[in-house]
């Protein structure tokens, strides 16, 4: 009898382990990231033996499988079809889509490292360009403008409100990249109208340079061609770690990066009920 107990204590020890494997996974969407594969973005971001990697705050999984998407519209209908099984976006990203969609929840937050930055990328051959960029971001960091800009329209209650952009007459047009579909941060409306972070600092930015910003839709994962097709002069954004090599994820060769505007630590992983 006992070492029937014992075999049965064995098998039911065997098969927990088992499914706490099955159950320690999962399939997460992430927005593209241009400079890395699916396979090296998941070894990256779950390297422990280096100080790079994520700190995931749950029990619900040690490692999982990475899927990319082009855009969070994308990624939520993958959620919906079961092709993925959480989708991965920077907190105040997903505490928008959670409060916009109630039959989805915040399951688990994941701590980053390697603090990861926003940044404008550019040509090369538009230093210049990037130079007054840069110029105009340290302004607007320099005399508190930026981190009021982030509060509105980040954090406040003008996060959903249109932005309205200055048009100087005989100036110059500047064609900026953006996706409009990460709101609070990036986020175009049904009725093309601007609005969030993104629309605010480059109203900021044209108003202090100067120039005339328009507004070019575009997929996260056609970010680069976009730029280097010369269809845009500027993009927002890229993802960048400056003191980190291995984070340098979207900017390929030929692209420059601004000065970074907005830094995140922390992404929430979001989950149908």
């Amino acid at each position: 009898m006992k070492k029937l107990i014992f075999a049965l204590t064995a098998v039911l020890v065997l098969a927990s382990s088992a499914f706490g494997n099955v159950i320690m996974s999962a399939r997460v969407g992430f927005l593209s990231r241009l400079n890395t594969t699916e396979e090296e973005f998941s070894r990256i971001i779950q390297d422990s033996q280096r100080m790079t990697g994520w700190n995931l705050l749950s029990n619900r999984h040690e490692l999982y499988a990475v899927k990319f998407y082009d855009s969070l519209s994308t990624m939520i209908m993958a959620c919906e079809r079961r092709e993925i099984d959480e989708i991965a976006l920077p907190d105040v990203v997903a505490e928008y889509v959670v409060n916009a969609n109630p039959e989805y929840e915040i399951c688990c937050v994941s701590l980053l490292r390697t603090p990861m930055s926003l940044a404008f990328g550019f040509r090369k051959s538009d230093a210049s360009l990037a130079w007054k960029f840069n110029r105009a971001i340290k302004e607007i960091e320099d005399d508190w403008t930026l981190p009021e800009i982030q509060g509105i329209y980040i954090y406040g209650a003008a996060k959903n409100k249109p932005v309205e952009f200055a048009k100087f007459d005989g100036a110059e047009t500047i064609r900026v990249a953006v996706t409009g579909d990460l709101p609070p941060v990036d986020y175009v409306d049904e009725e093309g109208k601007p609005s969030g972070f993104n629309a605010a600092l480059l109203a900021e930015i044209g108003k202090r340079l100067k120039i005339n910003i328009e507004l070019i839709d575009i997929d996260a994962g056609a970010r680069n061609s976009a730029l280097l097709s010369e269809r845009v002069d500027v993009i927002f954004w890229y993802e960048t770690a400056k003191e980190n090599a291995a984070w340098q994820l979207d900017a390929p060769e030929g692209v420059i990066l601004s000065e970074p505007y907005y830094s995140l630590n922390k992404f929430y992983h979001i989950t149908r009920k």
